[in-house]
């Protein structure tokens, strides 16, 4: 753009003003202040101002690579993870060996995903981070990772020597989320299709990952072995098992990799469900026993465990083993028996 295109824009026609600015440019016109029928444009208000916190990441380095105790992976997850990660013969160190956030795949689908500029370092750092992740619980068979987000971030973020993850350094769930929403837009990962809304937690269920064939490209596997490789864990899988078992699918045939995925995630929200309204229930029924003093707390806790009890285990035990494991559950509802009854 000319300088002289720059100076038209940056002025205006008096017609183009508010009506309050017509009358104040009439009014400077009327006194001799103004010559021309062109204003400058006024800088345009608003509320936003810059805040004083720091926008960088709260893990600005986040690395993974597995633990000498998990199981080495075999086929072509294995090679895949073998071209991301190399060890150090003498020190035994792992470090990366490519960078997925430096493929060319990301420079010539840039436009396509929406993208003007390349990736910041930070979200290069979490890019190679996250690869190793996928390629370690991804299963062989439907391609999906058995973690959700919030599971991902927690695993991406440092821990202490007891296995916490450590206050202010996390991955928060918001930045992983953003970025593998991001991947999505350029084919690389895929996520679960929905995401419904659990009313009584107000919380969303969880959403899970699986990695498409153009990621399994982009790391460089042999295409032919792996889906060779897939077809023959899909035969396994314990989605094909149950409709076999259930009658809705014969021996001899197939399971497609989109029916697998589809009751696998239906399985996962029907166990997440599960474990929220366990945990809310226990939830209300520690808040109605805090109520109560101790002696009333193990005599309704030992109630409630001989009403959920299975009959054989509650027929062989004795009303020592009931109270004992009447206190254990309370300490499991985070009461505190040796405080005092609240009032």
């Amino acid at each position: 753009m000319s300088e002289h295109q720059k100076n038209i824009s940056a002025v205006q026609h008096w017609s183009q003003l508010s009506a309050d600015d017509q009358i104040r440019f009439w009014h400077e016109v009327d006194n001799g202040e103004t010559t021309s029928f062109l204003t400058p444009a006024g800088k345009k208000l608003t509320r936003r101002r810059r805040g004083e916190h720091s926008t960088k990441p709260k893990c600005e380095n986040p690395l993974w690579f597995r633990p000498a105790r998990y199981k080495a992976l075999g086929g072509q997850l294995g090679y895949a993870y073998n071209r991301l990660v190399q060890k150090d013969r003498e020190t035994g160190e792992y470090s990366l060996r490519m960078h997925m956030s430096l493929h060319p795949f990301y420079v010539q689908k840039r436009r396509q995903a929406g993208r003007k500029y390349a990736f910041r370092p930070e979200k290069q750092r979490l890019l190679d981070a996250l690869w190793p992740v996928l390629i370690s619980f991804c299963d062989a068979g439907k391609h999906t990772v058995g973690m959700c987000i919030s599971r991902l971030a927690r695993e991406l973020s440092p821990k202490d020597a007891k296995g916490n993850v450590i206050a202010g350094t996390e991955v928060t769930v918001s930045r992983l989320s953003n970025l593998i929403a991001e991947q999505v837009r350029f084919g690389v990962l895929g996520v679960s299709e929905q995401t419904s809304w659990d009313r009584e937690s107000r919380k969303r269920l969880p959403k899970y990952v699986w990695i498409t064939l153009t990621g399994w490209q982009m790391l460089g596997v042999d295409m032919d072995k792996l889906l060779d490789q897939q077809a023959r864990k899909l035969k396994e899988c314990e989605e094909r098992r149950a409709l076999v078992r259930d009658g809705i699918m014969r021996e001899d045939e197939d399971i497609s990799v989109h029916a697998a995925r589809k009751r696998w995630y239906a399985q996962r929200t029907l166990e997440a469900l599960r474990f929220r309204r366990q945990k809310g229930a226990a939830r209300k029924r520690a808040n109605r026993l805090a109520r109560l003093p101790k002696d009333q707390q193990l005599y309704e806790m030992a109630k409630f465990l001989r009403k959920t009890m299975p009959a054989d285990e509650l027929y062989w035990c004795s009303d020592d083993r009931l109270q004992q494991l009447a206190v254990e559950h309370l300490y499991q509802l985070e009461l505190s028996l040796t405080a005092p009854p609240p009032h």
